[in-house]
């Protein structure tokens, strides 16, 4: 089988692993397959997200690289700087792909760029929404539940003061939900979260 078949077979799949490609090929997955994929991911044909996970060259060219996060550590959403940037909530390009995980602390390097996920609690894990971006859905944290995430992650550094929120440059004009804020902030069961929290709704929300 050459690429041009191989991509014909898979033309419904954005995104596949080893296992799905399984299924998909039936009898004709061999261990010759195996070697093809090896080397059309040298020759361009395909990237390897990560071990068993692959995408078409063409489609990684139709999206940004959050669009891919979602898939390469699940379960895990995009949130912290990433989020924050994409919502415009920080003016600053953030060239690592942050997102948050119930699973050990992670980072991918990737033909895609570089990929980190922070574990969460399982009982913070939320307040994301599942979007699509063409055939690949991604999961994205709400404005407020990203900001949240990060007092936790942070609070450690964080003191609270405006002076310190000044420094990360946060959006005054950003449309903030009080509600959700304290809502998300009230999950983490954490006072130093809860202080941020509150501090940042003074200082930011009318």
């Amino acid at each position: 089988m050459n690429i041009f078949e191989f991509k014909e077979k898979i033309k419904e799949l954005p995104y596949f692993e080893t296992k799905e490609l399984r299924l998909v090929l039936g009898d004709k997955f061999t261990k010759t397959m195996l070697v093809n994929l090896k080397n059309w991911v040298k020759k361009g044909y395909l990237i390897m997200l990560r071990r068993g996970l692959y995408l078409t060259a063409e489609e990684t060219l139709k999206n940004d690289s959050l669009v891919f996060a979602t898939k390469i550590y699940p379960p895990s959403y995009v949130s912290l700087e990433m989020a924050l940037s994409f919502y415009g909530i920080i003016p600053e390009a953030v060239f690592s792909t942050t997102s948050v995980t119930t699973r050990k602390t992670k980072k991918f390097k990737t033909p895609q760029g570089n990929f980190s996920y922070q574990k969460i609690k399982k009982e913070a894990f939320g307040g994301y929404e599942t979007k699509k971006a063409g055939k690949i859905s991604f999961n994205l944290a709400l404005p407020e539940k990203a900001l949240v995430d990060f007092f936790y992650l942070n609070r450690h550094n964080l003191d609270g003061e405006l002076a310190q929120f000044q420094s990360y440059r946060f959006n005054q004009d950003f449309k903030y939900d009080k509600k959700k804020l304290l809502t998300f902030a009230k999950i983490f069961k954490n006072k130093k979260v809860s202080f941020l929290t509150i501090n940042f709704i003074k200082y930011y929300v009318a």
